[in-house]
């Protein structure tokens, strides 16, 4: 008889091992042409201009500017244009909105290279979208201007409904607005309209893809669009407030589109930042500061920011070859770098090749646990030579991407009495290969609930990645 864990493991080896028959052992994806690159588009969110922090303008001025640079390297005329899925600026404001424009037109000109945007949640009143948000976000517009819509081919439907319908270089770009928050929710006539839209499209090219943006996340697709909901871990006060339901099913219709979201600013690093399933979302992760899961991690400066938040702006470099494969090079702007490795998908096939690569269900197949090697226990002594606690110190471990997170639980007579989460430092890193060697981890008198015992504490360390697959674990005893 096979026990369960036993069934299990051999389940998932059969998973992976049929993924790998049908995709190739030595699957590489798609190839793309680097030498004849035809559209380089700059895929953001969360900009949050606020002329109380500078630091807020320095940060859009200097994506804009490696964007510039960066499709200037492949792109024989440059950068084509710059998609921003919402949160212009940090609230609704003719002043910030001008902010946000200098900038812009510091660096690049609308008339040549255009800007396209979803409204945000920032960009209109009390950051909620509600029934009135087409006037509530008309400044928006008066504001940019009409050299800031040259792009557009539905004025209707853009003045009407905030649904734009842009082309920049043969390429399709929508954009849907909500208009209720939580849940976030679409007018009728918006999700009429975009599913009207995708079919005109799609059936006259099949073979290209098309872009879509909107702020909220797409639910259960990408890192993070199950936070406050299905995650188990933290239910926020405003259920629905960060995904939508409602876009996923007209958009799993059409395999040619590919999606970009905001509203969560999770890291890029992640590779859960990319899916597919009936279509390719990504995440925009922030140009302003990264959040993430409320996993109770330390270090924390709320339940989803990180004490050091503001040290981070990522974005995304969307490029398309002459024969319509897509590749996208993940952006570290505050490290001035291409995260990992580019994100390479072939052209739309009616096969549905192309949504193949980066499926969540192939990649954990696929995916193989993170291992540790060494953890040392140091005894604190309190001045009055007291046990007062101790200091775990460990290797970080290694992983066919990266670890994680980490969890350090601590027993005593065979009961937990204190656990800590560590958030690894992948975030920080363009590439894991930057990532910090080993952590010390400090249990004093308050990580536990009550009065530090005399005895034998047994301290277990597991290492995490991000497709949850566990370590095995070290453990080691220390006595009190």
């Amino acid at each position: 008889m096979f026990s369960m864990e036993m069934k299990k493991s051999g389940l998932i080896a059969v998973i992976a091992a049929c993924l790998i028959a049908a995709c190739g052992s030595d699957h590489k994806g798609a190839k793309f042409d680097e030498k004849h690159v035809v559209l380089s588009l700059g895929v953001v969110s969360d900009v949050h201009i606020n002329l109380g922090v500078p630091a807020t303008s320095q940060k859009w001025e200097g994506a804009l500017r490696q964007f510039s640079a960066k499709a200037s390297q492949s792109d024989a005329d440059g950068l084509d244009g710059v998609l921003v899925a919402g949160d212009l600026i940090d609230f609704p404001d003719n002043r910030l909105i001008a902010e946000f424009k200098r900038v812009y037109e510091s660096v690049l000109d609308p008339e040549k290279v255009p800007m396209i945007y979803t409204v945000g949640n920032h960009d209109v009143p009390k950051y909620r979208w509600s029934e009135t948000m087409v006037k509530d976000a008309e400044y928006l517009r008066e504001a940019l201007g009409d050299s800031y819509f040259r792009t557009d081919l539905d004025k209707e439907a853009g003045e009407g409904l905030e649904c734009r319908h842009c082309v920049v270089g043969k390429y399709h770009v929508l954009s849907v607005t909500p208009d209720g928050t939580s849940p976030v929710v679409y007018s009728p006539e918006a999700l009429e309209w975009i599913d009207g839209k995708l079919k005109e499209i799609t059936s006259k090219d099949p073979s290209r893809y098309v872009i879509v943006i909107t702020h909220p996340m797409l639910y259960d697709t990408v890192y993070g669009s199950l936070l406050g909901e299905a995650d188990g871990i933290w239910k926020s006060s405003l259920p629905g407030y960060w995904a939508t339901r409602e876009l996923p099913e007209i958009l799993s219709r059409y395999p040619q589109v590919v999606t970009f979201g905001g509203h969560l600013h999770f890291p890029l690093n992640d590779p859960r930042s990319i899916w597919q399933g009936g279509f390719t979302a990504l995440g925009c992760a922030s140009v302003r500061y990264m959040a993430l899961e409320a996993g109770g991690y330390e270090y924390m400066a709320g339940q989803t920011v990180m004490k050091d938040k503001d040290d981070f702006s990522q974005g995304n470099l969307l490029q398309f070859d002459r024969r319509g494969n897509m590749r996208i090079l993940r952006m570290d702007f505050y490290n001035e770098a291409v995260i990992g490795e580019p994100l390479v998908m072939s052209r739309p096939s009616r096969s549905g090749k192309h949504l193949e690569e980066y499926s969540f269900v192939r990649r954990k197949a696929l995916n193989t646990p993170p291992s540790l090697s060494t953890m040392e226990l140091s005894l604190r002594l309190a001045p009055v030579s007291e046990p007062a606690g101790f200091s775990v110190s460990f290797a970080s471990g290694t992983d066919d991407e990266f670890v994680h997170h980490y969890l350090l639980s601590v027993s005593h007579d065979g009961e937990v009495v204190a656990t800590k989460k560590i958030l690894a430092d992948f975030y920080k890193h363009p590439l894991p290969s930057g990532m910090k060697p080993s952590w010390t981890v400090d249990f004093g008198p308050e990580s536990f609930p009550g009065p530090v015992e005399a005895g034998k504490y047994t301290v277990t360390l597991t290492a995490f990645d991000s497709w949850d697959a566990e370590s095995e674990p070290v453990v080691k005893e220390i006595t009190l």
